[in-house]
């Protein structure tokens, strides 16, 4: 039996996560229903923890930046083709088994409305692209216009023999992402179908900025205990912090005060970081987040460029989506037809993401294929050991991006 492949591309530049609770009076409490997004959020955040863990796991002592939205929106966008067990265990990976695909595509329509359109001043751009080979595949119309309709699919059809077509899809990602991301696409083989992509970039300046005179170096500590001077980003203000016995957060509002980023960090940190980040959920950040409050602190944290790339199928195999991967198994029939095999299925989901954060503010893309008298000292929140990250839509909770930094001076 001759099988041919379908490529899922995720480019992305920022993730994001979301909660649909009620909203409260609290003006420090970041959670808040807002349009109808429906189970998006709640979806983001259990995907985009769980592939945290997964991929820490994998990358011990390194950097790590993904974009949950990027890969939720790509999967759910391949879930629409996908059929029997194999469209059960995408559903299982969402954490949402009864839901339809269509109830999937509304709720992640209006998030991306919201996120792009309804938030203010940051760059926020989303982009969904589909590009085939009509002598290799047809498509089922059907299958585009659901997409088109919900993700505002862009259509390109290529001849995957001709050696730029793969230039051609990296040239298009480079352009989305500002030129953060070059290439998601390394080569085309001869049974290639498709090639799925989300691409997100964000980019905002700080509420309040920090002044670069007071930027100086300081240690930060590796996780194999040695230390590294690199620049650290200061303030003396009030900002919105808490503290639980076990983890502490910084958390920093960009301009128009609906997107923010996250630091945190253990109160008691040892090389051990990657069992601590392992721990992190959205139930521990719930718990910080309902504990935040605005007073004066001391803020010091590590300016920084991340950039990571990943390939995502074992990680999705072990959290339970194998069909879509298997030749013998898998179930594309509602996408549509090879025409050059028996069947379909997934052999990559490719995903690379970006972030650089500085006195001025953020900036971020990722890509998917298939991701702040004389008085006593105030609290102080030092950053210099290896800290998690969550850059996320205030009102929605939806998580941008998510990451774990090792290593400050490493770009």
């Amino acid at each position: 039996m001759k099988l041919t492949v379908l490529f899922i591309s995720i480019s992305l530049m920022l993730t994001a996560l979301i909660s649909s609770c009620e909203k409260a009076d609290d003006p420090t409490n970041p959670i808040v229903l807002i349009g109808e997004v429906g189970e998006a959020g709640w979806i983001s955040q259990q995907l985009g923890w769980d592939l945290f863990r997964e991929v820490i796991k994998d990358h011990p002592g390194e950097n790590v930046i993904i974009s949950p939205l990027s890969v939720q929106i790509a999967l759910t966008m391949a879930l629409n083709g996908a059929d029997a067990k194999t469209k059960a265990e995408m559903l299982a990976l969402l954490h949402c088994p009864d839901c339809s695909a269509e109830k999937l595509n509304k709720d992640l329509a209006e998030l991306q409305d919201w996120l792009q359109n309804k938030s203010g001043h940051p760059t926020f751009n989303i982009n969904n692209s589909i590009f085939y080979d009509q002598n290799r595949v047809m498509l089922h119309d059907e299958y585009l216009e659901k997409l088109t309709g919900s993700y505002a699919l862009q259509k390109e059809v290529l001849n995957f023999s001709d050696p730029s077509a793969k230039d051609k899809i990296n040239n298009r990602v480079k352009q989305q992402t500002q030129g953060r991301i070059d290439k998601i696409v390394e080569e085309i083989k001869p049974l290639d179908l498709a090639f799925l992509i989300n691409v997100l970039y964000f980019k905002s300046d700080w509420a309040k900025g920090f002044d670069e005179r007071m930027t100086r170096d300081l240690d930060f500590r590796l996780s194999d205990g040695s230390s590294i001077s690199v620049p650290f980003v200061m303030g003396d203000r009030d900002f919105l912090t808490a503290r639980t016995d076990e983890l502490e957060m910084v958390d920093l509002p960009f301009r128009d005060s609906t997107f923010s980023l996250s630091l945190i960090r253990h109160r008691n940190p040892d090389p051990s970081v990657n069992a601590w980040a392992q721990e992190i959920d959205s139930d521990k950040l719930s718990e910080l987040y309902s504990l935040l409050k605005e007073d004066r602190a001391l803020v010091h944290f590590p300016r920084f460029a991340m950039s990571f790339d990943v390939k995502l199928p074992d990680v999705l195999k072990r959290l339970g989506m194998v069909d879509a991967f298997s030749e013998v198994d898998a179930n594309f029939e509602p996408m549509g037809r090879s025409l050059i095999g028996d069947g379909i299925f997934i052999s990559q989901v490719n995903h690379a993401a970006t972030l650089e954060v500085d006195e001025k503010g953020a900036e971020g893309a990722a890509v998917t294929s298939v991701g702040f008298s004389t008085t006593s000292l105030p609290p102080s929140f030092t950053f210099d050991s290896p800290f998690v990250l969550n850059l996320r839509h205030i009102p929605t909770n939806t998580v941008i991006f998510a990451g774990l930094v090792e290593d400050p001076s490493e770009d």
